[in-house]
C-alpha cells in the first residue's frame, strides 16, 4: 500500500516533490526501484491513464536515461497524446542506443514518418522481425502462438509499407506493382489481416479489377466481424471500408457501417454525405434528405472549414434530385478522379506509376474538396500540452 501511495504521489506535479519526501520519511521506507515504477507505469497505460504513466516513465528516465524499453514506451504514449515530434526524438535516441534490438520502435517510427523515411523505418522493423522469425523456426513448429504472432506482425509491417506506396510514394515508377507484391506477401503471412484485405481491395479498384475488389472488401467486413474480444477496427478503418463499399455499389452494407460511425460522431460531414449518396441510390429519398440536411446544418455552422461553401452547393444539388442513377453517381462522388486524369478514361491505372490512396484519404472523392472534422476521420488530433522529457 505504501508503494502504491508513493507511485500516486509521483504522478503529481513536479513542484510537489517535497511532499513526497516528507511523506516517505514518515514511513521510513526507501524509494521504489525503477523496475517497480515501470511496472506501475505499464499498468496505468493499460488502463488508459497515459499522462500518469508518462510521468512515471519520466522519473525512470531521470535516473536511467539510456533505458531503451522506457524510451520506446514513452514514445508510444507521446504519439498517443499527439506529440509526434517528442515521440520521434525518443525513438531516434532508442535507435542510437540499440539499433539492432526492438522492432516495435521502428514500426512506430514508420507510422510517424512520411515517404521514403517511413519506408526505411518499416523495412528496418521488418528485418528485425525476420530475424526473430528465423530464430523461432529453429525452435518451434508452425502452430506455436509465439511464431503466429511474429508472422502477424510481419504482415502488418508489409501492409504499412504498401500503404506508403499507395499514398506518399504513388508517383514512383512501378509503385502499383510493388504495392501488389507487398500486399500479396502480407496476406501469405496472415490471411486474416483486415488492413491488408482492405488495402488490396483499394488497389484492385485502382486496377479496374472490380470483381476481385468486391471479394476483398467483403472479406474485410467478414474478418472485422470476427476479431478477438477487445479488438475493434478504428473509426478511420471503418470509414475507408464504407467508401470502398459505396464505390462497389454495396449500399446496404455501407449504410450499416455509416450508421455506426454516425452514432459515434454525429458531426462527421463525410459520413453524412456518404449516407445521403447511399440512400438516394437505394431510392430512399426521405433518409437521403435527412442525412444531407444534417450535413448542411453542420457546414453552415462552420464545421466544414474552408471548403464548406463548395460542398454546400454539392449537397443542394443532391437535395434537388429525386433519384440518381449508377451512371450519375460519379457526378456527385468520384473517388478515382486521378485515374481519369492520368489515363483519360475511368478505371484504368497508370501502369508505370502509382496513385494516391483516395479511398483512404477521401478528400478529393467529391467534385469539391471534402471538409474534414478535426480529430475524426482524418486522424488529426489537437496537440496537448507538451510534456518535457529528459534526453
Amino acid at each position: 500500500m505504501v508503494l502504491e501511495n508513493f507511485i500516486e504521489y509521483l504522478g503529481q506535479e513536479p513542484e510537489r516533490n517535497w511532499e513526497v519526501a516528507l511523506y516517505m520519511r514518515g514511513f521510513s521506507v526507501r524509494t521504489p526501484s525503477t523496475d517497480a515504477m515501470v511496472r506501475h507505469a505499464k499498468k496505468y497505460a493499460e488502463k488508459g491513464e497515459a499522462e500518469l504513466a508518462l510521468r512515471l516513465f519520466i522519473k525512470v528516465l531521470e535516473t536511467d536515461p539510456d533505458r531503451t524499453d522506457v524510451l520506446d514506451a514513452s514514445a508510444e504514449l507521446l504519439a498517443e497524446l499527439g506529440d509526434v515530434d517528442g515521440a520521434k526524438d525518443l525513438l531516434m535516441k532508442s535507435v542510437e542506443l540499440s539499433p539492432n534490438k526492438g522492432h516495435a520502435k521502428y514500426v512506430l517510427l514508420g507510422h510517424l514518418e512520411h515517404g521514403a523515411r517511413a519506408v526505411e523505418a518499416f523495412e528496418r522493423g521488418y528485418d528485425l522481425l525476420k530475424v526473430e522469425e528465423a530464430t523461432l523456426d529453429n525452435a518451434l513448429d508452425d502452430r506455436s502462438e509465439e511464431k503466429r504472432e511474429v508472422r502477424n506482425q510481419i504482415s502488418s509491417v508489409l501492409t504499412a509499407i504498401a500503404k506508403v506506396f499507395l499514398t506518399d510514394c504513388f508517383m514512383e515508377e512501378g509503385s502499383l506493382d510493388h504495392c501488389d507484391r507487398l500486399l500479396d506477401q502480407a496476406l501469405q503471412y496472415d490471411p486474416d489481416n483486415p488492413e491488408a484485405c482492405q488495402a488490396l481491395a483499394d488497389l484492385r479498384l485502382t486496377q479496374n479489377r472490380r470483381g476481385e475488389a468486391l471479394l476483398l472488401v467483403r472479406r474485410t467486413v467478414e474478418v472485422t466481424h470476427h476479431l478477438d474480444d477487445g479488438l475493434a477496427p478504428s473509426y478511420d478503418f471503418r470509414t475507408v471500408t464504407a467508401r470502398l463499399l459505396v464505390e462497389l455499389s454495396q449500399y446496404e452494407t455501407a449504410v450499416a457501417i455509416l450508421k455506426e460511425l454516425s452514432e459515434e460522431d454525429n458531426e462527421d460531414t463525410e459520413v453524412l454525405y456518404l449516407m445521403g449518396i447511399c440512400y438516394i441510390l437505394l431510392g430512399k429519398v426521405t433518409q437521403c434528405s435527412k442525412a444531407l440536411n444534417r450535413a448542411k446544418e453542420l457546414l453552415a455552422s462552420g464545421q466544414g472549414g474552408n471548403d464548406s461553401t463548395s460542398l454546400l452547393e454539392q449537397i443542394d444539388a443532391l437535395l434537388a434530385r429525386r433519384s440518381v442513377s449508377e451512371d450519375e453517381k460519379r457526378t456527385f462522388w468520384n473517388p478515382r478522379w486521378w485515374v481519369q486524369e492520368e489515363s483519360g478514361k475511368a478505371g484504368t491505372a497508370n501502369p508505370e506509376g502509382g496513385a494516391a490512396d483516395t479511398a483512404a484519404i477521401g478528400k478529393d472523392a467529391f467534385q469539391v474538396a471534402l471538409p474534414a472534422i478535426p480529430g475524426k476521420s482524418t486522424g488529426v488530433q489537437e496537440p496537448p500540452e507538451v510534456i518535457e522529457l529528459p534526453v
